[in-house]
């Protein structure tokens, strides 16, 4: 049976390997019970993440290899957990008192259903990704709507492996405006639920729908792939807009930062 809390936080582990498999230079790590990910960036918030994957994983543990793993690649990370999550709890105790600290915070929203789906704005055509063409033009536009909320923008130009977009269990939309990209949104699909990420648009698109268009595009996408739930993880920007689509938290995302130095 299908729960929420713990499935969606495995589709986020399973999304996020497969999203890092499309930077070629990327290094991952799957143990028994973790995922570490480095990506080409440094960013440690971005781009290096840990996840435990099996909640009776012993913390220490997996802090001591998580620390081994990226101090040896000279960087920082961030350590994800689940906020009001009982599962989580040990976890986020000997995370702290290692000296990792709260650097980020994002409600994890679920939808039980299919999302409504409402008519294209005047000028705007969606389509679903099916080539190099197609996921160079998304990344163009990710590069541009999260440069807003301070991404930098190489983070994207490192995806040049394009498979991972157009994988059986992945479906990713682009929307043109006026015959121009400006928005953008994919889905995952593992254990039962539609993980939906990268959902965007280009800054002089907005206001115009896009982003109830493209979120309703990939999670629909998700549920004609035998998915159960749909999830994501909202910025500020988006969060209003999803919980008027019908989402609703199950519990927060708490990025734990051990930044480089903090390793050894």
């Amino acid at each position: 049976m299908l729960t929420p809390e713990r499935d969606a936080h495995l589709n986020l582990i399973d999304s996020s390997r497969q999203l890092f498999q499309l930077d070629p230079c990327a290094e991952i790590e799957t143990g028994d019970g973790w995922v570490f990910g480095a990506g080409r960036s440094p960013h440690p918030l971005i781009s290096n993440a840990a996840f435990r994957a099996d909640d009776a994983l012993d913390p220490p543990e997996l802090v001591a290899r998580a620390r081994d793993f990226f101090a040896a690649r000279d960087r920082g990370f961030a350590l994800w957990v689940r906020a009001g999550v009982a599962a989580d709890r040990d976890l986020i105790d000997a995370a702290e008192e290692a000296g990792l600290q709260p650097a980020y915070e994002m409600p994890e929203m679920v939808l039980s259903g299919r999302a409504e789906e409402r008519p294209p704005a005047d000028g705007v055509e969606l389509r679903r990704v099916t080539s190099a063409a197609g996921a160079d033009e998304y990344w163009r536009v990710a590069t541009a709507a999260y440069a807003s909320i301070g991404f930098p923008p190489e983070i994207f130009a490192f995806y040049e492996s394009h498979d991972g977009l157009t994988a059986g269990n992945a479906a990713a939309f682009l929307a043109h405006l006026d015959s121009r990209p400006a928005g953008i949104a994919m889905t995952i699909v593992s254990h039962g639920v539609a993980g939906v990420y990268w959902v965007g648009t280009s800054e002089e698109a907005r206001g115009r729908g896009l982003g109830w268009t493209m979120t309703a595009a990939a999670v629909n996408a998700g549920f004609d792939m035998g998915a159960e739930i749909a999830s994501l993880q909202a910025s500020s920007m988006g969060e209003s807009l999803y919980r008027k689509m019908g989402f609703e938290t199950i519990f927060s995302y708490r990025l734990l930062l051990c930044a480089w130095g903090e390793e050894r």
